[in-house]
Formats: structure tokens, C-alpha cells, sequence
């Protein structure tokens, strides 16, 4: 199974800014619902809050040490580590298990050397933010895709879909 992340940051880093996205970026979220329909997702429970609708065909494995925690939606669980998230996910035959947020799940997940796969867009642009993304060793990736795009009138900056692999 692979394990991924998807995200979208800024040029110095920024993933988020008081518990949301700090940009306008619909190809981005366009990008990101393509990805990852059909897979579950891991996600922090703060990230899961956030979100205003339920991420429709992606099971959600929300990573909390809050043991009362409630799923909003019934398809959704809660886990206690990442490692107990990719039981889960092989357990359901999980062909690639997206780790959508934040920031600390992705470094735990980069630190623990469990990531195969970072699905990033690469936003070309400095935005205040006060999450970021954790830095990682660029050599030991590959770039696979680096596809560029223009600003327009429906997303905020030029950006561009980059997909990493790990070497």
C-alpha cells in the first residue's frame, strides 16, 4: 500500500492559517478531490473539525488522542497513531492511504520515514500563515509530474501540481 500526502503550500512553507486554507485555489481542491476519491484519508482531529462538508467516498481515519472523540459522520474513526491508521487502511484493502493534515501528522509521518508518495501544489507565492510544512531532504526524492499553471480569475496564484517519490 502506499502511503501519500497531498497538500498545497506556499513558497515559504505555509499550509494554514487559523485552522483553514489562506488562499483561493478551486483547481487545487479540484486536484485534491480527484486524488483522493476512493481512498481513506488520515487526518488530524483539529484538520477534520475544520472541515465545513464531508469528504464523500474517502473514509476518514482521524488521528486524536481525545478518546471521547466523536466522527461527525458515520464512515469515519478515530485512531490513536498513525501506525494504527495504516493497519486500518490495509485491513480494508487500501490500495493508497492519503495523509490530508496538518502539519504535525505530516511530520510525524515524514519523520517516521512512512511516506512513499507527497502530492504537493506548489503555490508561487508568500502568504502569512501559522502552520507550515515540515522540511524534508529533497535528495532523497524524485520528482515524477511538476505540472505549472497560471493565476486566473478563480485561483489567487500561479501554481503547480509536483508529485514526489521516494527514492
Amino acid at each position: 500500500m502506499k502511503i501519500s500526502i497531498i497538500t498545497a503550500r506556499s513558497k515559504n512553507g505555509v499550509i494554514g492559517s487559523n485552522n483553514s486554507l489562506p488562499w483561493k485555489m478551486p483547481s487545487d481542491m479540484r486536484f485534491f478531490k480527484q486524488t483522493t476519491i476512493g481512498h481513506h484519508v488520515l487526518v488530524g482531529r483539529k484538520t477534520y473539525q475544520s472541515f465545513n462538508v464531508q469528504l464523500v467516498e474517502r473514509p476518514a481515519l482521524i488521528l486524536t488522542t481525545k478518546s471521547d472523540y466523536q466522527p461527525k459522520y458515520k464512515e469515519d474513526q478515530t485512531i490513536n497513531s498513525l501506525e494504527e491508521g495504516i493497519k486500518k487502511a490495509k485491513e480494508q484493502n487500501e490500495t493508497e492511504l492519503f495523509i490530508i493534515g496538518g502539519g504535525e501528522i505530516y511530520k510525524q509521518a515524514l519523520d517516521k520515514n512512512l511516506v512513499t508518495n507527497m502530492y504537493i501544489t506548489e503555490l508561487d507565492a508568500i502568504i502569512e500563515g501559522d502552520t507550515f510544512f515540515p522540511n524534508f531532504e529533497e535528495s532523497e526524492w524524485n520528482v515524477v509530474r511538476n505540472d505549472s499553471f497560471a493565476a486566473g480569475e478563480k485561483n489567487d496564484y500561479d501554481y503547480s501540481f509536483v508529485l514526489y517519490e521516494k527514492k
